[in-house]
């Protein structure tokens, strides 16, 4: 039986993949930036062992929304990171990069941790719900990649 802390290790995990991946390009980021995600990391991993003491306390059905915005929370700082290289830096190649390595990648296994969880508990909890936060997700990365890989920019990119 999975638990819905799950989602919370999942997140702290990328937490510390944004802290690494945004201090590896320390040239792109204000030096704060890896810090901040550090500490996201380490707020998770303390809400794990707090969870811990409260198991019997919360239902299942309250610690899993808790955990999914969590786990939320980490997906819009990997897209946010996304755009801020694409917007604010001009920095195209580098965002469809980031869009394909790091993104796509981590929303499509976010993705399949929600389903295999709803589907090894059965109907609890509100399916329609899910799958209008997933659809919402996919329909906001194929805006994104679709901006990203228009060929308008691609030309800009190939004058620079």
């Amino acid at each position: 039986m999975l638990l819905p802390e799950l989602f919370s290790l999942l997140s702290s995990d990328l937490f510390l993949m944004l802290s690494l991946l945004t201090c590896l390009l320390e040239d792109r980021f204000p030096k704060s930036v890896p810090y901040v995600y550090q500490i996201a990391a380490v707020m998770g991993f303390g809400h794990l062992a707090v969870s811990r003491m409260f198991l019997s306390v919360f239902s299942e059905y309250m610690r899993f929304w808790y955990n999914i915005f969590y786990l939320a929370t980490a997906l819009a700082n990997i897209v946010a990171v996304n755009l801020y290289l694409a917007l604010s830096k001009n920095r195209w190649m580098l965002a469809k990069i980031w869009t394909s390595a790091v993104t796509f990648p981590t929303v499509f296994i976010s993705i399949v941790f929600v389903y295999n969880y709803t589907y090894i508990q059965g109907a609890a909890f509100p399916m329609l719900m899910l799958n209008l936060i997933i659809v919402l997700i996919v329909i906001m990365l194929g805006i994104t990649a679709s901006l990203l890989l228009s060929p308008k920019l691609l030309g800009k990119e190939q004058r620079r």
